[in-house]
């Protein structure tokens, strides 16, 4: 049985450079591997994380980042407020950019995680920058992919916890892949830092789910890419919402914007996104393995097959059955026992990473810069920082960051 994936890697040199995927069919592939290399940082450092927390639990987890980055903070913050015992919230940088009021308030404690691949994003400088000026209590946590970037360099100007991940993760292709999910990974670690036993059988397992996603499933991911569909709908519920956030942007930035996607939870979907289901649209379900959850989500897909809308409905789950398989045309199975929803992101997330790279051939761009007109880059461009202090005294705008 053939495999779309691994025949991108194994192409010549000079055929990658001509297709545009001389970086990103590898680093959605390594993502498994990034993530057993990930869980071993983290083991290494636990001693030093678990001082550097101190058990305050008086402080409360803001998870940030920007685009992406902000995503993982989404696909983590119920796993924190589960099981971590810390009050957890996830603010994009982009939002904390514009109202830092609102996120530091000056009567309480924070644990600032910041997540970022290169850590030259203005809006990660910037907040950093915002933190530090603050009359908040703050102390900085650094995840990040590149030990070279400014986001990292200005953590060891103050009592910060550092994080590098696995050089690999830094990725060299426009969208992140490796990046993201590996940061995923290692912020479900923080979560469940002082007893990281169960958290490891966990990632062990998602590791192996991810493998097999890639390796039985590419082929069928990439004939739904031939398809003509122009829309996308990523369905998750709980944490999955998460996922289906950054599977959405996967799909639409790796095709420069000729599909437009959107996401939603399963319940969210009738109020009112649903209008954007039509011929042309392919809905995509990250099904829960809650019982529970799972019967709110299957009322909802029977209700998108008796409305006969959708061009193409794909279901990504553990283990399909009769009624699941007889709603959707692609069924993924993962196979693999013992992976929370809370932990499943960074398996399922591979589903639209995929869709984004095979519909970006599919249109003849190059995956690894699929923006022709440069709209859009690897390391966000454009977007000036402003001294807050200053023009709170004196009403002038001097740029700090971008």
């Amino acid at each position: 049985m053939g495999n779309s994936l691994t025949d991108l890697i194994n192409l010549s040199d000079a055929d990658k450079e001509i297709k545009g995927v001389q970086a990103t069919p590898e680093e959605i592939y390594q993502q498994p591997e990034m993530w057993r290399e990930t869980l071993k940082i983290i083991k290494n450092q636990k001693e030093e994380i678990i001082d550097f927390l101190g058990g305050q639990k008086d402080r409360q987890f803001i998870l940030s980042g920007a685009g992406t980055s902000a995503f993982i903070g989404l696909s983590l913050a119920n796993l924190f407020n589960k099981v971590s015992g810390y009050d957890t919230k996830a603010i994009a940088t982009t939002d904390i950019i514009t109202d830092p009021d609102a996120a530091f308030q000056t009567d309480k404690k924070y644990f600032l995680v910041h997540f970022a691949r290169s850590g030259n994003s203005p809006e990660s400088i910037g907040t950093f920058t915002l933190a530090e000026e603050s009359s908040a209590d703050i102390k900085h946590i650094v995840i990040t992919c590149n030990k070279e970037g400014k986001l990292a360099q200005m953590g060891k100007t103050v009592e910060s916890l550092m994080i590098l991940l696995p050089e690999k993760t830094n990725d060299r292709g426009l969208a992140m892949t490796s990046s993201f999910s590996s940061m995923v990974v290692a912020g479900q670690c923080l979560a469940t830092i002082t007893s990281l036993e169960k958290p490891a059988e966990i990632i062990e397992n998602l590791a192996k789910a991810g493998e097999l996603i890639m390796d039985k499933y590419s082929d069928a991911i990439n004939s739904l890419c031939q398809e003509e569909f122009t829309r996308a709908v990523f369905l998750g519920s709980n944490t999955l919402q998460g996922c289906a956030t950054e599977c959405h942007l996967k799909l639409q930035e790796m095709t420069s914007g000729k599909v437009v996607a959107k996401h939603d939870s399963f319940l969210g979907l009738r109020h009112g996104p649903e209008a954007v289901i039509d011929e042309q649209t392919v809905v995509v379900y990250l099904f829960s393995e809650d019982t529970f959850i799972r019967k709110y989500e299957m009322d909802l897909v029977n209700e998108v097959k008796e409305k006969q809308i959708g061009l193409k409905k794909v279901g990504v789950c553990k283990k399909s059955d009769d009624e699941l398989s007889s709603l959707c045309d692609i069924i993924i199975e993962h196979q693999t026992d013992g992976i929370p929803d809370d932990y499943l992101t960074p398996a399922y997330v591979i589903v639209g990473q995929s869709m984004g790279l095979f519909k970006s051939l599919y249109y003849n761009l190059k995956p690894d810069s699929p923006s022709e007109a440069g709209i859009i880059s690897r390391v966000v461009k454009g977007v000036k920082i402003y001294d807050r202090p200053l023009f709170q005294e004196k009403k002038e705008f001097k740029v700090i960051a971008g």
